[in-house]
C-alpha cells in the first residue's frame, strides 16, 4: 500500500482553526458560567444572612423577624426567576428547544414591552418614549423571547439610571431587515435590588439570545458611554 507523503497542510490548517474556534467558544462559556454563578450566589447569600438572623435571636421583636422572612421570600423569587430563565436560554443554545420564529406584528409587540416597563420608568423618573409604528409592519421573529429581550435590555438601562429611554423603528423598505433602535441617556447607577440581574449581566443574556432569533444586536456607543445606543436587526417575514 502507498502511503501519501507529506502532510497535507490544508487540512492542518482547518483543524487548527475548528479547534481554535471551539475553545474560545469553551472559554466563553466558562466566562458566562463564571458571571451566572456570580449573579445567582449574591442573592442567596443574602437569604443565609436573614434566615441566620432568625434562627440566632438577633431580630428585636417578631415583626422584624417577619420582615425579613418576607424579604427572603421575595429574594428567593426574584431568584428562581433568573433560574428558569437562564435555564430556558441554555435549552436554546444546546437545541432542545427551538424558537417559533413566526411573521408577527411589531406595533403590538412593542406596545406590550411599553406595558411591562411603564411602571419601572416611573418608579425610577425616566422617560420612555416609543416612537411610531406601522400597524402592518411584521419581521420573522419569536415574539416571547424577542419581547423579554427587550424588557431587559431597557431594564439594564433603568438600572445604569439613564433619565431618558427611546424605542424607535427604522424601516427601509429596499432593505431585508427591520431595525429597532433604543438609545438611553447616560446617568448615575443607583444601587441594585439584592436580586437583580446586574446590567452587564442583562446585556449579556440578550447578546445570546438574538442569534436565535436571526437577529443581530449591534452598539453605536461610545466607549466612555457602552450601551448606550443599540440597534437590533430583525429579519422581514418569509415569503
Amino acid at each position: 500500500m502507498d502511503y501519501p507523503q507529506g502532510q497535507d497542510f490544508t487540512d492542518l490548517a482547518t483543524l487548527q482553526l475548528a479547534y481554535d474556534r471551539l475553545l474560545h467558544q469553551a472559554q466563553h462559556q466558562a466566562a458566562f458560567l463564571g458571571t451566572a454563578s456570580h449573579e445567582l450566589r449574591a442573592p442567596i447569600n443574602q437569604i443565609i444572612s436573614l434566615h441566620q438572623l432568625i434562627l440566632e435571636d438577633l431580630c428585636e421583636n417578631p415583626a422584624e423577624e417577619r420582615e425579613f422572612i418576607a424579604q427572603a421570600n421575595q429574594t428567593i423569587q426574584t431568584v428562581l426567576k433568573n433560574l428558569d430563565l437562564l435555564i430556558a436560554l441554555s435549552k436554546l443554545d444546546i437545541g432542545t428547544v427551538q424558537p417559533r420564529l413566526q411573521p408577527t406584528f411589531l406595533e403590538p409587540l412593542l406596545t406590550r414591552v411599553q406595558r411591562r416597563i411603564e411602571m419601572q420608568c416611573i418608579n425610577r423618573h425616566c422617560r420612555f418614549s416609543l416612537g411610531p409604528v406601522e400597524s402592518s409592519l411584521a419581521v420573522q421573529t419569536d415574539a416571547t423571547w424577542l419581547e423579554q429581550g427587550l424588557v431587559m435590555l431597557i431594564e439594564a438601562a433603568l438600572a445604569q439610571g439613564s433619565p431618558q429611554i427611546s424605542l424607535t423603528v427604522a424601516d427601509d423598505p429596499a432593505a431585508d431587515e427591520v431595525v429597532l433602535h433604543l438609545g438611553a441617556n447616560a446617568g448615575e447607577a443607583i444601587a441594585p435590588a439584592a436580586a437583580a440581574l446586574s446590567p452587564e449581566f442583562r446585556y449579556q443574556l440578550v447578546a445570546r439570545l438574538v442569534p436565535h432569533l436571526g437577529a443581530v444586536l449591534e452598539s453605536f456607543s461610545s466607549a466612555d458611554n457602552p450601551n448606550t445606543h443599540l440597534g437590533l436587526r430583525l429579519p422581514r417575514p418569509i415569503a
